[in-house]
């Protein structure tokens, strides 16, 4: 059988260092067949035993199997009558809120946080059930998950062995890296790499059981004449609503009323911001409105707050290793806070922000509030998933995993020294 070598770059950030990584691969190779998945078994860095991305449907799938996270009552539902599930593990008096998925390409946020629900289920030591409750909100967009992992699905199909499913990020990574480069350069607006491999992905790859989102989806790429495979870029919810855009006095408030486009930066500089899509918009016209799933997560943050002792909450976005807080000069809490997620992370801590982000609301409103940006390599939703330039998934799920377990004692110590003076 013929054969073909595949070159890889593998990038070492730390020791500022390049490698070339080849593996060889049969020609009619089946990708559902490749057997060699054994960490350090093939000539690829990783480790491929099980495949990353979950799709909607997975991700309900493994929250159905929580035995000691236990379910609520959603705390909303979309405009289409997906509910917002809700879980909690413990019953201490130090309460913590987690929540994923404000941005649906950001796919790994989803995945960490069911990650992390599903070691705790596994390691329910790990946490002093009498200590602590935590919140998970895992799914804050399922509209918008739907609709972007039923995109990924027409290139990744659940079939997918993980070694192939490590090949196709890594290519979707490249291709954004090819196409940053030429945006800046050339400032053009052509169809994208990145957006390219995912053609097949049009609305018709939404199961019909979600007809009306469906159809949402597609009035909203006819209408705004959207590029081909922009449903992998979705971030928005099913009416093209950015959440994390959807607050009062939004960014480019005046250029949405006007009507008046406002192209995104580098590999989406062909998407408008100020009109429903994939990213950005604010609020449906004419005027403002927050969207359910924002009416929903304030009225659950508010009723927490009035009736527990709320530590603070972490807010999982991505990517850029970064930790956002706001800092207050006569109080130390959110600075301590961040620096000890910091610690088990290795991310830049920051205390600068747009004040126009749902966010930076809930960082204002809970003390203790970090925004949390996963991963060092940027191309969502993608690149993220990656394990052979840097470990990138590997450090993901086990520092902020450590991260989190370590924050929270931090939270109550400190919490506890406030109250004491």
């Amino acid at each position: 059988m013929d054969h073909f070598l595949f070159a890889c770059v593998k990038i070492n950030n730390f020791l500022k260092s390049t490698e070339i990584v080849y593996v060889i691969i049969e020609v009619g190779d089946s990708m559902t067949r490749f057997t060699d998945n054994q960490k350090g078994s093939s000539h690829f860095f990783g480790d491929y035993k099980k495949a990353r991305i979950l799709d909607y449907e997975q991700m309900n799938e493994h929250l159905d199997q929580l035995k000691i996270c236990q379910e609520h009552q959603e705390i909303g539902t979309t405009t289409f009558g997906y509910p917002i599930r809700y879980f909690t593990y413990g019953h201490g008096p130090n309460h913590v809120i987690l929540t994923a998925g404000t941005h649906a390409v950001e796919l790994i946020t989803n995945c960490f946080l069911i990650h992390f629900m599903e070691y705790l289920e596994k390691y329910p030591e790990t946490i002093d059930q009498d200590t602590y409750t935590l919140h998970f909100i895992p799914i804050l967009n399922p509209e918008g998950t739907i609709v972007l992992t039923s995109a990924i699905r027409t290139v990744i199909p659940r079939t997918t062995s993980p070694f192939w499913e490590e090949l196709f990020c890594i290519q979707y990574y490249m291709n954004a890296k090819v196409e940053d480069s030429y945006v800046l350069e050339n400032q053009n607006q052509e169809d994208k790499l990145q957006m390219w491999m995912f053609r097949y992905a049009t609305p018709d790859c939404i199961d019909d059981k979600h007809k009306n989102l469906k159809k949402s989806i597609a009035r909203i790429i006819e209408k705004q004449k959207l590029p081909r495979g922009v449903m992998a870029q979705w971030s928005s919810n099913g009416v093209g609503i950015d959440l994390n855009a959807n607050v009062w006095n939004p960014r480019y408030e005046k250029e949405v009323l006007m009507g008046k486009p406002v192209y995104h930066e580098l590999r989406l500089n062909q998407i408008s911001m100020t009109s429903p899509g994939p990213v950005g918009c604010p609020f449906r016209l004419p005027e403002f409105q927050l969207e359910p799933e924002n009416k929903a997560l304030f009225h659950f943050y508010e009723t927490l707050i009035e009736k527990e002792n709320v530590l603070g909450s972490f807010i999982y976005h991505a990517c850029g290793n970064l930790i956002y807080y706001i800092d207050h000069p006569n109080d130390s809490y959110n600075r301590i806070v961040a620096q000890t997620y910091q610690k088990y992370t290795g991310y830049q801590v920051l205390s600068k922000q747009r004040p126009t982000t749902v966010d930076y609301v809930l960082k204002k409103r809970l003390k203790g509030t970090l925004l949390i940006e996963l991963g060092n390599i940027r191309a969502t939703p993608l690149s993220q998933f990656v394990d052979s330039i840097d470990s990138v998934y590997s450090h993901i799920m086990e520092d902020n995993t450590k991260a989190i377990i370590e924050t929270i004692k931090t939270m109550k110590i400190q919490i506890h020294n406030y109250q004491k003076n």
